[in-house]
């Protein structure tokens, strides 16, 4: 993808003997003036291209694969990526594991492209190796300090609350409780003021908060076992990193 380091990437290429070198316009043969801005769509673009290559050579083995579920395949999202929740109630919410400067930026863009006449709230929490205070900065960008919820997640790499106010002070002024680090708490703290105020929600930040977050909205989904978890390093349930996409329950929408 155009955002990769290229010149990285070509010389484990030549390290390796690949063959060639491709980005997707050359495989798509759709040349562009101007620079892709949605993440989904450039994801898109490269898999594309890259299932193109794999049928062009493996003819045989892929000659039932036609250009149409190429198509609608890489039309398909995982879970938490830019993933909206319509509620009963009228409400959004947004799921997206945007967890480092250029992916919060990238989530920012989209949001305002989507939707362009709406305000947003946001609750987030990081990973402690990730810039703490380029991505709050990030969001201070476009949410008031009063619209964002700080949360820790209940994982050995999540960031600590205390070392995300120091990485960016003016996140003092978000919403945040250090007595109770609850995701659940925030979330439907901010699931409340968002209805109240018109805004739409983005939970977003570190995979660690998500398993939390979405079972706060109502999803039933299946978890590791205790031992899988400990093997994981990540002794609490809603530490773990799993999570599916699965039907949120009738009872839960409009709550």
């Amino acid at each position: 993808g155009p955002h990769c380091p290229q010149g990285v990437l070509q010389q484990c290429a030549r390290e390796k003997e690949a063959g060639r070198y491709y980005n997707p316009e050359h495989v798509l043969k759709d040349y562009r003036d101007m620079e892709i801005t949605d993440y989904d769509e450039e994801n898109s673009r490269i898999s594309k291209a890259a299932l193109i290559l794999l049928k062009h050579s493996n003819p045989d083995l892929l000659k039932d694969l036609t250009e149409s579920m190429i198509d609608e395949a890489v039309t398909i999202r995982p879970s938490c990526r830019f993933e909206q929740v319509q509620r009963e109630d009228g409400s959004t919410i947004i799921l997206d594991v945007a967890h480092n400067p250029p992916a919060m930026d990238y989530l920012v863009r989209k949001l305002k492209a989507t939707y362009p006449e709406s305000s947003f709230r946001f609750v987030t929490g990081m990973s402690s190796d990730k810039d703490l205070g380029q991505c709050g900065r990030t969001l201070l960008s476009v949410a008031d300090s009063s619209q964002i919820h700080l949360v820790e997640a209940a994982h050995p790499r999540a960031a600590k609350l205390p070392d995300i106010l120091v990485a960016e002070p003016r996140l003092a002024e978000c919403q945040y409780n250090l007595e109770d680090r609850s995701i659940t708490t925030q979330v439907n703290d901010a699931i409340e003021l968002s209805r109240q105020k018109g805004e739409i929600l983005v939970i977003c930040g570190s995979v660690f908060l998500m398993a939390e977050a979405r079972e706060a909205l109502g999803f039933d989904e299946p978890r590791d076992s205790e031992y899988i978890a400990q093997m994981a390093g990540a002794g609490f349930r809603h530490g773990q990193e799993n999570f599916g996409n699965t039907t949120m329950p009738e009872d839960a929408k409009s709550t």
